[in-house]
């Protein structure tokens, strides 16, 4: 039997976990957006987060407003990227810490060949031409938050053609080699490392062992609830097996909605991290099941201490986070 909307609400004003939270993944637009974002996360427990910089003048404003709040990110070139033009790059690696910022992002998403032109055929995230990026990462002690591939239901609904995108595999399998062949650069790969899939877990699990410079994190909300309720038993053994590893983050962004907007997202994880509860539905809509029944929200009960972990332990540790 589903969990009511009155049922819903109890729940979110009892939390387990009565800490501070650090958000490991959102991202940072425009300064007259930056202060809506900042109190609706303080009402929601948020007190610290990565921030992924998209406009120098957001990036200066975070950090003058709330100089005690931001890890911040920057992004990589994706254009320099995706045609080997690895110099800029390089340069670019080198300034990173001296401006203010403490790690690095690259996004490979599948549908970043529809936004570059000129991409030259046979593209590789792994290709060795792209090595010299990778050793500027290591020799500059400047950990990557790199999203590679999506959820299976992306591939399913926008991917068909592999013959341009690539199969999840095959992006996972690139994703890999890079791993493989640079053990010491520090990667946050989001978005539960793209395989909070079920059947993915084993998969992870093995990437987790093998590597100990990856961590991954929650980004976003609809995705970890959608696949990690289809299994809450699996999925709990294994936030419990990995708690070390793992960091709560959200994707959300500063440009992006309204109170609702934040409030469902964080609500949701809360729900799927903290209760027991079963078939809560998913406080907004899921583009990818509302056509097939929706997304519900089954709880894992997670115990406390993974709950500290998870919510602030692990990324105030990994980026030496003090205030």
């Amino acid at each position: 039997m589903g969990t009511s909307l009155a049922e819903l609400n109890t729940l979110t004003e009892t939390w387990k976990y009565k800490g501070p939270i650090f958000d490991a993944h959102t991202h940072i637009g425009e300064p007259d957006t930056l202060e809506k974002m900042v109190i609706i996360e303080e009402e929601y427990g948020i007190t610290a987060q990565t921030a992924i910089v998209h406009t120098k003048e957001g990036f200066e404003a975070a950090r003058d407003r709330y100089p005690e709040r931001f890890v911040f990110a920057k992004y990589l070139s994706l254009t320099d990227i995706a045609h080997y033009n690895v110099e800029p790059v390089v340069d670019d690696i080198i300034r990173t810490k001296d401006e203010g910022y403490t790690l690095a992002k690259s996004w490979f998403g599948p549908r970043w060949k529809d936004y570059i032109e000129g991409v030259p055929t046979g593209f590789r995230i792994d290709s060795p031409k792209l090595d010299p990026i990778f050793q500027a990462l290591e020799d500059n002690k400047l950990p990557l938050l790199i999203h590679v591939a999506d959820p299976d239901t992306y591939f399913e609904l926008h991917y068909q053609d592999a013959s341009k995108y690539g199969t999840k595999d095959e992006n996972l399998a690139q994703l890999e080699n890079v791993l493989e062949r640079h053990p010491n650069v520090a990667f946050q790969i989001p978005h539960f490392g793209a395989q909070p899939e079920i059947h993915r877990l084993p998969n992870l699990a093995r990437w987790l062992d093998k590597y100990p410079n990856i961590v991954v994190d929650t980004a976003s909300s609809r995705w970890m609830a959608r696949e990690l309720s289809k299994d809450p038993e699996k999925a709990r053994k294994f936030l419990i097996q990995y708690a070390d590893r793992i960091l709560f983050g959200t994707d959300l962004s500063t440009n992006r909605g309204d109170h609702a907007y934040y409030g469902g997202r964080y609500d949701t994880q809360r729900i799927l991290w903290e209760t027991n509860s079963r078939d809560v539905p998913l406080p907004f809509e899921d583009a990818d099941t509302k056509d097939s029944g929706g997304t519900f929200v089954n709880g894992l009960d997670l115990p406390l201490n993974v709950l500290r972990k998870l919510y602030w332990e692990n990324a105030t540790q990994l980026y030496d986070f003090r205030r």
